[in-house]
């Protein structure tokens, strides 16, 4: 290490001593965040070090001085930036949150009354077939009818419930199997 780098040291390190404590109260009158006035101060310090011996010894007061100012303030606005995000992004979701819930239910209230207004046997196969999770060959032994029997009045509702959405049947489209 040179004398000059020896001597660079020393006044650095006495300038951190003398000024380390004032630039972290002088932070924290801007951002009541303690660790955060430590990182801004120690980042300004380091950038300070790094350009120790451009900087003028007259004026390094003030120039450690404005550096955390002007960290301050970058900090502030980008803490505004992000809960400005944050809000929007809270916003948002919960707008489609509770859109979403609000339309599942409506379509939900549609689908049971519907359901609520077919004729038996349709509406009791469709709910043992789709609420009692049975399959096609019971809920057919039960009524005694064919499989096919069963998936004409699992059709038949269907088709009544995709009308009441304006939804189209695709072509050759046949409830699937349930065994």
């Amino acid at each position: 290490m040179t004398v000059k780098r020896t001597r660079y040291n020393s006044e650095f390190e006495q300038l951190f001593k003398d000024n380390y404590a004032r630039l972290y109260y002088y932070a924290f009158r801007f951002i009541s965040d303690a660790e955060t006035c430590k990182d801004i101060v120690n980042d300004v310090f380091e950038k300070a070090w790094k350009q120790f011996e451009a900087i003028q010894k007259e004026t390094i007061t003030a120039y450690l001085y404005a550096n955390v100012r002007n960290k301050c303030i970058d900090h502030l606005r980008h803490t505004q930036v992000e809960e400005q995000y944050a809000g929007f992004y809270r916003a948002v979701t919960q707008e489609e949150a509770d859109s979403d819930f609000s339309e599942r239910e409506e379509r939900i209230a549609r689908i049971e009354r519907v359901i609520e207004e077919l004729t038996d046997p349709t509406k009791t196969i469709l709910k043992e077939c789709y609420y009692e999770n049975k399959k096609y060959r019971e809920v057919a032994d039960e009524f005694g009818i064919s499989i096919s029997g069963v998936k004409k009045h699992i059709m038949k509702a269907l088709r009544l419930i995709r009308e009441e959405f304006s939804i189209k049947k695709k072509d050759g489209e046949v409830p699937e199997t349930k065994g």
